[in-house]
């Protein structure tokens, strides 16, 4: 890896630590523009196959893997409450946060959140690893790093959370060759856990 792509996600890191923890502003005004800056950087810095368009056929595994990503943390939830391991309580104190309670909320997170987001983790970082090394290791490297980015949230389920869709969106974008699918399954999966039925 390449000392600027270092710095890179230095400065997501930093991006994301302020969003979650510092909050010099509201979580909704700090995080949309955090991922902004991000996305203007995945732009600039490499060539995201926005274009390419996939078949239908992929659209609609992509949103397949969208109700499969909130089927599996539906699960979870479950067990996690059946065993009575205590995580549920950080993530409801990070869910009070980032709950959308506008409707500019809606609007920034569906406008800029998850694009930004796709755009970033895996038209930048895993396309930028997937350059470097087999598909298999930037999928799960890409992953990593989006779930370690996570830990700003002081939540290790969220950690957990990001890790395993970071899986999931770093294949299909992979696969693909398209951030299109990543975006729908993002995009279904948020609408799914936020607003039409949601776990918290």
């Amino acid at each position: 890896m390449s000392v600027k792509f270092g710095w890179i996600l230095f400065f997501a890191m930093l991006l994301l630590w302020t969003s979650f923890s510092w909050q010099p502003l509201d979580f909704w005004i700090v995080f949309p523009i955090s991922l902004v800056i991000l996305s203007a950087i995945a732009i600039f810095f490499s060539r995201i196959p926005i274009k390419r368009k996939p078949p239908l056929t992929i659209c609609g595994f992509a949103l397949l893997s969208g109700l499969f990503l909130y089927g599996l943390f539906a699960f979870g939830k479950w067990l996690i409450t059946l065993t009575g391991i205590p995580l549920l309580a950080s993530l409801e104190t990070l869910y009070d946060m980032i709950r959308p309670t506008e409707w500019w909320h809606y609007f920034v997170l569906f406008v800029f959140i998850i694009p930004g987001e796709e755009l970033f983790w895996r038209g930048y970082v895993v396309g930028t690893l997937h350059n470097q090394m087999s598909e298999g290791r930037a999928i799960i490297f890409g992953a990593l790093l989006y779930g370690i980015v996570h830990a700003a949230s002081s939540s290790l389920l969220l950690v957990l959370a990001a890790f395993l869709a970071g899986l999931v969106w770093g294949w299909l974008f992979v696969r693909t060759k398209s951030i299109w699918p990543p975006l729908l399954s993002h995009l279904l999966f948020d609408a799914l856990l936020l607003i039409w039925l949601p776990l918290m």
